[in-house]
């Protein structure tokens, strides 16, 4: 596959600055298949789509302050980027791949089981700018937090630094100590998003003074984040979930869906772009995930699976393949991974592209992606080339597209499930 396949021209102008508001206002484009014209909704006539026999999996993954904006002692100007904490050893992205949790509920105990995962002392992986000129052992700080320091350390890979961060002298080596970086960072927006611009509007329409730059932050954290976010960890949103208001869960509920959860930590992986000109050659960096024996239970049961962006799917698509048997597939892998009545958790470096099959997921809420990007790629692989037609219309109609914009409730092509 070439990534020229999963090109398309993206005016500037159809690239959403603002998100909707209300959250459920957003449109929707609904997938009817191959041989019908899609529909056009709104987030909040979800209800009315979904019903009896549907589980919807959300990803409560909590965005982090990730951002740091920093200075060198010489006074230039930097930003790191954290990823997620180093593992030296079986617990950390570059050691493992996949791992079984105990079986832990959705509480504050699986906070606790999952942040233990990720701690590490080995400091963090961030991406750093710019990166050419900031030498190993360069400490930064922060302006607004004269009390966080960043240590940059040595590369990883083309794209990450090794860092260390200290908040008051003190080491910083759990993403369940990401609140002590809220005077120092900010949500760390997409960088085709002019954050002067969001401020502004979110701002306003909470009506502040945007020239408050800690209140103006605040409130672009809030809104870039889901409203039933739990786990902290993730370095970007899981979009898709943006939408959704608790007002159009409790409807979904009563219409007689199932809302379930999975956690998987928002990664480069997810945003990192695609550099190479054949798909096959991409390598996806790791992410680490938890699927509840809850969930896993839920979907086994399900008639239909629907999976909240792209994340949860790849949370989902992890766990049945880390616990399926070599022969199962579809509802037999879910069925499997359940069997144990134990938590999925691990590191995950799935890539979902054409040729390779989904075994829990049936239909997707999602946002429209970047041109060549691996999310568009799972696209691809999800309802095959009617993506394109897709998305022209969508352009066509005037819907806004990416991480602020507007999101289409697709269904699965029967010739995609194997």
């Amino acid at each position: 596959m070439r990534m020229d396949e999963f090109d398309y021209e993206l005016p500037q102008a159809a690239i959403a600055q603002v998100p909707a508001e209300p959250r459920d206002s957003a449109r929707l484009l609904v997938d009817r298949g191959p041989c019908s014209a899609p529909e056009h909704r709104r987030i909040v006539d979800l209800p009315s789509l979904l019903g009896t026999g549907d589980v919807l999996v959300l990803n409560e993954t909590r965005v982090m302050p990730a951002r740091l904006p920093l200075r060198k002692h010489t006074g230039g100007a930097a930003e790191v980027l954290l990823l997620e904490p180093l593992g030296g050893g079986p617990s950390g992205p570059d050691a493992v791949r996949t791992g079984t949790g105990a079986d832990v509920a959705r509480d504050t105990a699986s906070e606790a089981s999952r942040t233990a995962t990720v701690r590490s002392d080995a400091g963090w992986a961030a991406l750093v700018r710019p990166s050419r000129r900031i030498a190993d052992g360069t400490v930064l700080v922060s302006e607004r937090d004269p009390q966080v320091e960043v240590v940059v350390g040595p590369r990883l890979d083309q794209q990450r630094r090794a860092v260390s961060v200290r908040v008051g002298g003190v080491p910083l080596d759990s993403v369940s100590q990401a609140a002590l970086l809220d005077r120092a960072g900010e949500a760390p927006l997409p960088p085709y998003i002019d954050p002067d611009v969001t401020r502004r509007a979110i701002a306003q329409r909470s009506g502040l003074d945007s020239a408050d730059g800690s209140a103006a932050r605040s409130a672009v954290a809030a809104r870039y984040q889901t409203v039933y976010a739990r786990s902290d960890g993730s370095a970007a949103a899981p979009t898709a979930g943006l939408h959704l208001t608790d007002g159009v869960l409790d409807a979904l509920r009563s219409s007689g869906v199932i809302v379930a959860y999975v956690d998987l930590t928002v990664g480069l992986a997810t945003f990192s772009p695609v550099t190479v000109d054949h798909a096959d050659e991409h390598q996806m960096h790791a992410e680490h995930y938890r699927v509840p024996a809850a969930t896993l239970d839920a979907c086994a049961a399900a008639e239909r699976v629907v999976a909240v962006g792209t994340t949860t799917v790849r949370a989902l698509e992890s766990a049945a393949r880390q616990t399926r048997p070599a022969a199962a597939s579809g509802s037999a892998a879910v069925a499997a991974a359940q069997s144990s009545s134990a938590d999925v958790c691990g590191w995950t470096d799935l890539f979902l592209h054409r040729g390779v099959e989904f075994l829990v997921v049936d239909a997707m809420l999602t946002n429209f992606h970047l041109p060549r990007s691996s999310l568009l790629l799972m696209i691809d692989a999800f309802i095959g080339p009617r993506w394109r037609g897709l998305y022209e219309r969508a352009l066509v109609d005037g819907y806004r597209f990416l991480s602020f914009g507007d999101a289409m409730l697709l269904s699965r092509s029967e010739s995609e499930t194997t």
